[in-house]
């Protein structure tokens, strides 16, 4: 049979005619009830984008009960763990016992969706498979088999997951499910015995699994589009929010003309984040073209991998050893890298509250010149699509902290972080000058960020996608 993820994991060519969507939606629905949520899986599952009719049927409810919450407080785990006293004892265990249990198979169904996570350029091509215990508004809990795939629009570069669910209680009773959610209960032969039938299943149901991944595609496209007609409504009825016109296209020129600051998605990698937008300020500052933004991540821009390729003139300017060189750029780039993974933990319903300060060394091409980089980091979720982006701003502080002073403290021992915290405490950092904090809703400087950004991302993502479709030959990859 046909597969339907690509090696690349990110998409198929061709879009399916409209009547075979519709049908094959109907499919999808009714055979292989399915959900659309967000990419960012936690103990309390993901968020519900889109739920099919089939969903709806499955579980209980209507098309908006669920949307933009999480699942587990809606069908999920919170929910059926207020419900298993009459189970726990049919089945002859300590009510805590059973609560533990059901959580057990859920975290088995988590891991496996943030292990199989991936990146728009570094996608995931694995799929994660569970039972585990559901509600659907009854008295008693259901054994519900979850299937779930993390994958990205091309078109939008939307990070997103396809969930399929399945009822198969009469295959795995409650009391089995429960017996083997245990270390050394079998719960993995468990979940392996049903990876394996998938493709089968989908097929005796008449899915062709590769042509069911292009009515996903079509159906996250229309979510995302409807998602940004509504925001655009909601921008047009009230563009400046709270703060007067006056103050808020004052904001929008300071920001970006003063200042030097970065737009980008939250998958972060060891080559930093994927930028979507640059400032005015910021190609300013980094001699950047405006063509080159959206298509690559930060690092490979301006970073690290950019500096370390002009080494050896780094270490005649420094008098250091090339080696000694390479040594401490890679020490300054790891404590950056550590810095921002801890302002990019936090999903949009439990935001980080931290705020993240960073010393980088940084390169502009056109006067061939490396350069000492204060960075204020910060990860918001935008309020209303629920995309999550990460924003930098930045400041050239080579007269405050020279290059050699900078390399000189990175290594063990060296005090670099002490020099950031006291680069940091010199004055009011650029977050608190701008009156702008994690826990402030009502910031005129945050709106501008959310609405500027989400234009933003929409436009240099399809950029994006059009390269990547065009680069990418379609190979399909099995489903599981």
């Amino acid at each position: 049979m046909v597969g339907s993820f690509l090696r690349s994991g990110a998409g198929v060519k061709g879009n399916l005619p409209s009547w075979a969507y519709k049908l094959l939606h109907d499919s999808l629905s009714t055979q292989g009830c399915f959900s659309i949520g967000d990419v960012d899986v936690t103990d309390e599952g993901y968020t519900i984008r889109y739920a099919s009719p089939g969903f709806c049927a499955l579980f209980g409810c209507e098309t908006s009960d669920g949307l933009g919450k999480r699942c587990c407080n809606f069908v999920g785990y919170n929910c059926t763990a207020g419900n298993l006293s009459t189970v726990a004892q049919a089945l002859g265990m300590d009510l805590e016992e059973a609560k533990t249990r059901v959580q057990f198979a859920l975290k088995c169904l988590v891991q496996q969706g943030m292990k199989y996570r991936g990146t728009w350029d570094k996608p995931s091509s694995g799929v994660a498979c569970a039972p585990v215990l559901a509600f659907n508004g009854t008295s008693e809990p259901f054994v519900c088999e979850i299937v779930l795939s993390s994958r990205t629009d091309l078109r939008t570069t939307w990070g997103y997951t396809v969930i399929l669910h399945r009822d198969v209680t009469d295959e795995v009773p409650v009391r089995k499910l429960l017996e083997a959610a245990c270390p050394g209960g079998g719960f993995d032969q468990l979940v392996q015995e049903h990876k394996f039938g998938l493709l089968r299943r989908l097929s005796s149901a008449g899915i062709n699994s590769k042509s069911a991944v292009q009515c996903f595609q079509q159906k996250v496209l229309e979510v995302w589009t409807g998602k940004l007609i509504d925001k655009v409504r909601e921008t047009a009825a009230n563009a400046q929010g709270s703060c007067p016109a006056w103050e808020y296209r004052f904001m929008l020129d300071s920001l970006s003309t003063q200042q030097s600051f970065i737009i980008g998605d939250c998958d972060m990698t060891n080559e930093g984040v994927t930028v979507r937008y640059a400032s005015p300020g910021c190609c300013d500052l980094f001699e950047l073209n405006a063509s080159d933004v959206g298509l690559t991540r930060c690092q490979k821009l301006v970073g690290y991998q950019c500096v370390s390729r002009h080494v050896g003139a780094l270490a005649a300017q420094v008098g250091m050893d090339v080696q000694q060189v390479k040594d401490r750029l890679r020490f300054v780039h790891d404590l950056a890298v550590e810095r921002l993974a801890s302002v990019l933990i936090g999903p949009w319903d439990e935001p980080s509250l931290h705020i993240g300060f960073v010393l980088a060394l940084c390169y502009k091409p056109k006067c061939a010149t490396i350069f000492v980089c204060e960075v204020n980091l910060l990860s918001r979720t935008e309020p209303h699509t629920g995309w999550p982006y990460y924003v930098g701003f930045h400041r050239d502080v080579t007269d405050e902290v020279p290059v050699k002073r900078l390399l000189e403290a990175a290594c063990p021992g060296g005090g670099l972080e002490q020099l950031v915290q006291e680069q940091k405490s010199r004055k009011p950092t650029l977050f608190e000058a701008l009156d702008i904090a994690v826990h402030i809703v009502d910031s005129s400087a945050l709106r501008y960020l959310d609405e500027h950004g989400e234009g933003r991302t929409v436009d240099s993502g399809f950029r994006l996608g059009l390269r990547l479709q065009q680069e990418h030959e379609q190979e399909p990859r099995p489903f599981a």
